[in-house]
């Protein structure tokens, strides 16, 4: 819940499968910008299904910023993540739009290599 291929793939498993992820793990506060509110992070998870990418924005690591998305199997299931991180004066808020982008491609590139599918 609080890193980029972490979100990427909660926000492609079913509701009662995250639900089951997040009692299990808790929803830890690392920093005063971790997603620590469930429905906080379940709005956050719909933007990143949507979108295809995910933001670590100090989540997880103060003055670190990740950009993350899912990479799929054969039945269309998250089984990892490609991410591209770095310090927030470079990864940059108005850099997202750039980098997002490029990282969701290559994510599905890599899920297309291995056979996968996204549903």
């Amino acid at each position: 819940h609080a890193s980029g291929i972490g979100k990427a793939v909660l926000a492609h498993l079913e509701p009662q499968r995250v639900g089951a992820v997040l009692r299990r793990t808790g929803l830890e506060r690392f920093t005063e910008k971790t997603l620590s509110d469930i429905s906080a992070l379940a709005r956050d998870l719909v933007t990143i299904r949507l979108r295809g990418w995910s933001v670590d924005d100090e989540e997880r690591h103060p003055g670190m910023r990740c950009v993350a998305a899912a990479i799929f199997n054969e039945f269309g299931e998250p089984i990892g993540g490609v991410s591209v991180s770095g310090p927030t004066v470079r990864v940059t808020p108005e850099r997202l739009a750039e980098i997002g982008p490029l990282v969701r491609d290559a994510a599905a590139a890599v899920t297309k290599m291995i056979g996968g599918r996204t549903l």
